[in-house]
């Protein structure tokens, strides 16, 4: 099964299960660089900022910035943030509340959760963007594969089709330093202006911004992020249970294998 979540919706997932998420659309309403208008939440006057939540704009403007609210008036449906955004929020910011965790620590957690399955979980990696180049033999790797199990000349230069009967004899190919493909000349006839379509296998990347994506299991990541949150915010906010039982979630890792037959890049 192919998964596929960005960094945002994998946050929201974690932040949910820890009990740690308040989410909804801003508004323009009274709003300005230090008043933002969040007709969403109801709870009474100062409840926000005496409970010490964090806004994380997730989407539209200011997206990606996180701060800490000073002030509420449910009245107006307006908080205060410590410091000034760059322009007001407004009805395309869409925006996460946590007290417990920041938008770094689920981040990092995350992140950490996908580095423990580097060398477990492989995902597939297609690429079409090797043009083969008359009397040249030697062609440099795409940067996120770390393996190659075939690869296919394209049937009519500039038409995009692969036919299996177009697959290089895997005797015919080689990968050398530094993440190169090495065509062997003696068995191989470059065709000019032909694409090659290689296929392989590859590590998730780490996460850096919302939009980035993350094909791991997502029921697993959350678990395991879990684990990694910091600690002593887990035992002052009664999150023990929690923990513990995603320890437990989380002992059986997914793994997914390369094919028997792809090759390692060579670094």
């Amino acid at each position: 099964m192919t998964h596929s979540n960005t960094l945002t919706v994998l946050r929201q997932y974690l932040s949910g299960a820890v009990g740690d998420l308040i989410m909804g659309q801003c508004g323009t309403t009274g709003a300005d660089t230090t008043h933002t208008y969040a007709p969403f939440l109801w709870k009474p006057d100062d409840y926000y900022n005496e409970n010490y939540y964090s806004a994380y704009v997730f989407a539209g403007t200011n997206i990606g910035v996180e701060k800490r609210i000073t002030d509420w008036d449910l009245g107006t449906f307006l908080f205060t943030v410590h410091s000034a955004y760059a322009a007001a929020c407004d009805a395309t910011s869409y925006i996460e509340l946590h007290n417990i965790f920041t938008e770094s620590d689920y981040r990092k957690a995350i992140n950490l959760s996908i580095e423990s399955l580097a060398d477990k979980y492989f995902i597939d990696k297609i690429d079409i963007t090797t043009t083969l180049v008359a009397d040249t033999y030697e062609y440099t790797l795409p940067s996120d594969m770390t393996r190659i199990h075939r690869i296919i000349t394209e049937d009519v230069a500039g038409n995009g089709k692969f036919y299996n009967s177009a697959v290089i004899d895997p005797r015919n190919w080689g990968l050398i330093s530094p993440r190169k493909l090495k065509l062997d000349k003696r068995y191989y006839s470059v065709s000019a202006g032909k694409d090659l379509r290689i296929e392989g296998h590859g590590r998730q990347t780490i996460l850096t911004s919302d939009s980035s994506i993350c094909y791991l299991p997502p029921d697993w990541i959350v678990q395991k992020s879990i684990t990694f949150l910091p600690s002593s915010k887990i035992q002052s906010h009664q999150l023990d249970e929690v923990y513990r039982r995603a320890l437990l979630e989380s002992v059986n890792e997914p793994e997914r294998r390369p094919l028997p037959e792809s090759r390692r890049v060579v670094e």
